[in-house]
């Protein structure tokens, strides 16, 4: 099964990106990713998309979030603090994860009260 058209659009971005953040030439990330050189110019043009098994090692090797390449939204999955975050969460007991949660939400409702500001007036 193939990648539909945007999704393949979505995963040839990514992993352009993600190529060209970690310096390698096409055939420099070929070699690393053990498939020919034609077939990563593929990928990277959006001319073919990759098997399941190829998807899973091509993202794995490049830190390239698989969560981008499928649910896509605003947040930059590939980013180091993110991923570093990711690789401890396995680490963490019950206890911990749930500190992270309500860390975690309570940044999140300042960053939308700084986005968003209740826009009601004051009363004198």
């Amino acid at each position: 099964m193939s990648l539909s058209i945007n999704d393949a659009r979505v995963f040839s971005a990514a992993l352009k990106k993600a190529r060209k953040k970690k310096h390698l030439t096409q055939a420099q990330c070929a070699e690393l990713l053990e498939h020919s050189l034609s077939f990563q110019k593929d990928l990277e043009r959006c001319r073919c998309s990759p098997s399941i098994e190829n998807f899973y090692h091509i993202c794995r090797t490049l830190d390239i979030s698989a969560d981008d390449c499928i649910f896509q939204d605003s947040h930059d999955r590939t980013a180091s603090t993110y991923q570093a975050l990711l690789r401890l969460l396995p680490l963490c007991d019950e206890k911990a994860l749930s500190v992270l949660v309500a860390t975690a939400s309570a940044l999140a409702e300042n960053n939308a009260s700084v986005m968003y500001p209740d826009t009601k007036s004051k009363q004198t």
